[in-house]
């Protein structure tokens, strides 16, 4: 027990800088989408929603595992649940978009964007999952998996801001 708070309380710095980052990217899709109020409501608005609300998931993903790895004195199991419902219920929400991106017209269809918008979020969903049930089994150097899964989302929902703000 006293090793997995010590091992859980080495990464609070990180995982502070993090939510930071997080929120703090946020607050700027938040200004350009506001920026962008047009494309919203253009011909692909539907197209440019659904980007820009998978691109929210994933920065409020990130946000909810690093304050979930905040939490002081957490128990084992405490962790393991809270990874599992974040697992679980951000990979429930990508078959919903997966469903909507479906019924998308051809050319918003193509691999890179599928992957993009789907596949790379699903691959950090199952690597949240994963991490989940390692860490229930008390193999905490699991927790470095995590890193991927952050950075993951991060890039991904950094690239899809980008281009809320610059694509046309």
């Amino acid at each position: 027990m006293d090793n997995f708070l010590a091992d859980l309380q080495s990464w609070q710095i990180f995982y502070a800088t993090v939510a930071a980052a997080s929120a703090t990217l946020t607050g700027l899709l938040f200004v350009s989408l506001s920026l962008n109020r047009e494309r919203l409501k253009g011909v692909q608005s539907e197209t440019v929603v659904g980007m820009a609300r998978r691109t929210f998931a994933n920065f409020l993903y990130v946000l909810m595992v690093s304050l979930v790895f905040l939490v002081p004195h957490q128990l084992p199991i405490s962790l393991t649940v809270a990874l599992l419902v974040l697992g679980i219920t951000r990979g429930a929400g990508l078959l919903r978009e997966a469903s909507v991106l479906r019924k998308a017209p051809a050319s918003r269809r193509d691999y890179r964007t599928l992957f993009r918008e789907i596949g790379l979020p699903a691959v950090a969903s199952i690597g949240l999952i994963l991490v989940a049930i390692y860490v229930a089994f008390g193999k905490t150097d699991a927790m470095y998996g995590l890193v991927i899964v952050i950075a993951a989302l991060l890039g991904n929902a950094c690239w899809n801001a980008w281009l809320l703000l610059m694509e046309e």
